[in-house]
């Protein structure tokens, strides 16, 4: 098991830090992150984090004199994690000194990779959380949290077409005006017409009662 923690989406660990700063609860494990929604299905790589930084023991219970930061402003904040930063990470701090708050993310996954005997896909990933918690400290930018928000727009089912369909269709209707007699005489008799253009857009995904039910109002209503 490696010494060094690491997490594959560090937008965990940014997330993680927003929560618990806004509230440490009696216990911090899976449970916690789960109703949180951070990290699902990654919550012990979350743990394993905070724990190597000392602000939980191992029943998951936070320490009180390393979690007091929380709870202070963005510069108290800002000192506070560099401070178990350094603790959690003395070995690296003293062999790199603190030009290894600003090293490249190459040279942190050597190091890593050396002193673990990782991968290196777990080397890169034990740099990156580095450097996220080292950015939590003001070295360095915090990278992009993603949400779960994001909605896919379904796709048209196939056989239907994505554009409206627009069907045009000619009623024509006799215009009915009084006679001289007093009665009403059609078109014939005066020699007056009246056609209306109807343009119906009718719905791609519609069936055939659908439109025999359109049809029939055009009918009832214009046509009769």
């Amino acid at each position: 098991m490696p010494t060094y923690p690491y997490i594959s989406g560090q937008g965990a660990v940014v997330q993680t830090f927003t929560r618990l700063r806004s509230g440490v609860p009696p216990r911090v494990d899976a449970g916690y992150l789960q109703r949180a929604n951070i990290a699902p299905a990654n919550e012990s790589y979350i743990i394993s984090i905070i724990r190597f930084l000392g602000l939980i023991d191992e029943e998951g219970t936070p320490v009180p004199e390393n979690t007091q930061f929380l709870y202070g402003d963005d510069e108290a904040f800002k000192v506070g994690i560099e401070d178990r930063l350094r603790a959690a990470y003395s070995q690296l701090f003293g062999e790199m000194g603190d030009a290894v708050l600003e090293a490249d993310k190459g040279v942190l996954t050597h190091w890593f990779r050396m002193i673990d005997k990782s991968s290196e896909v777990v080397g890169q990933r034990q740099a990156a959380t580095f450097q996220t918690l080292a950015a939590l400290a003001g070295h360095g930018d915090l990278p992009t949290v993603r949400t779960n928000t994001t909605k896919k727009t379904a796709a048209a089912p196939k056989g239907i077409a994505k554009k409206t369909t627009t069907k045009s269709t000619t009623v024509k209707k006799t215009a009915e005006v009084p006679g001289g007699d007093g009665h009403i005489k059609g078109q014939d008799a005066q020699g007056v017409g009246l056609t209306v253009r109807i343009e119906v857009n009718l719905p791609p995904g519609g069936d055939a009662d659908t439109y025999d039910s359109i049809f029939a109002s055009i009918k009832k209503h214009l046509m009769s």
